[in-house]
């Protein structure tokens, strides 16, 4: 029976990272757009998929969130303790890593990574 506790613990966290992923990717593209060191409007990229709320950043701080492709910034209050450590915070975001089954899930789906193939 504790089988299963862990493997839908995993499965939802596969499910987070994934759901993440999809967010980082079209953050990716609002980088490619930004034009300067000002403060940008990312999307959160929090395990919700219905999640449209923005994040202010600046693409240096976007860049040194990127620069692990298991970590993901989130607003405040859109973490999971189950699928999410929150590693930094500030007053605008927190930093964010995927725990478990997910983190593999993070890494392989880092489109930085695929860049880089």
């Amino acid at each position: 029976m504790g089988d299963v506790g862990v493997s839908e613990l995993d499965l939802r966290r596969e499910r987070a990272a994934r759901n993440e992923n999809l967010f980082r990717e079209v953050n990716e593209r609002i980088e490619d757009l930004a034009t300067s060191a000002s403060f940008t409007q990312f999307i959160c990229e929090c395990y919700d998929d219905t999640c449209d709320q923005r994040v202010s950043m600046t693409v240096q701080e976007y860049e040194e969130v990127r620069a692990d492709g298991n970590r993901f910034f989130v607003l405040p209050g859109h973490t999971a303790d189950d699928v999410d450590e929150v590693l930094e915070e500030n007053d605008r975001y927190l930093i964010v890593r995927k725990i478990g089954a997910g983190a593999a899930v993070a890494e392989s789906l880092d489109p930085r990574n695929r860049e880089n193939s």
